[in-house]
């Protein structure tokens, strides 16, 4: 009975060496860029988009930088640096939650077959960029201003679309 139980402890903890040496070997900048605070490997997402949404970096090689955002700092995940996912959820439908231990946030719904009643591709971008509705109006705080390219956020667009 030892003999079996230190054979499977055994091969646990070759295992979990295994794959932590093979995370950090592929967190290099052929993956996201030095410091990027992820350690999604090469393959770990079906597009730029998806990257994007759940990273805020592209397959460009760039972290994509923002402003704002929830004003309290520190308590998201990748070293206190935001990404669609942290307040959209994984499947893009938002909602109300709870961020950090005192912050409620109401997130829009973004899956694209929601957006597109009242945006197109420009008014995405003026959300995305400027926090500006489509009536005109200034989004909250709580969203930021993401300095995107057109390109990322066709890919981004391009993702929400496939969200069901």
């Amino acid at each position: 009975m030892r003999k079996i139980a230190f054979v499977f402890i055994s091969v646990v903890v070759m295992s979990a060496a295994f794959f932590t040496l093979n995370g950090s070997a592929q967190m290099g900048s052929d993956v996201m860029g030095p410091g990027s605070g992820t350690g999604w490997g090469v393959g770990a997402f079906r597009s730029n988009g998806e990257r994007i949404y759940y990273t805020s970096t592209s397959n460009r090689g760039t972290e994509i930088a923002y402003t704002g955002g929830p004003s309290y700092g520190g308590w998201m995940m990748m070293r206190g640096r935001l990404a669609c996912v942290s307040c959209h959820g994984p499947d893009g439908r938002g909602g109300i939650h709870r961020m950090g231990m005192m912050q409620v946030m109401d997130a829009k719904d973004i899956r694209w077959s929601v957006l597109k009643k009242e945006f197109d591709a420009k008014k995405f971008q003026m959300a995305v960029v400027k926090g500006q509705d489509p009536d005109g109006t200034q989004l909250k705080p709580d969203m930021p201003r993401w300095n995107i390219s057109n390109e990322d956020l066709a890919d981004l667009i391009a993702f929400l679309k496939k969200l069901p």
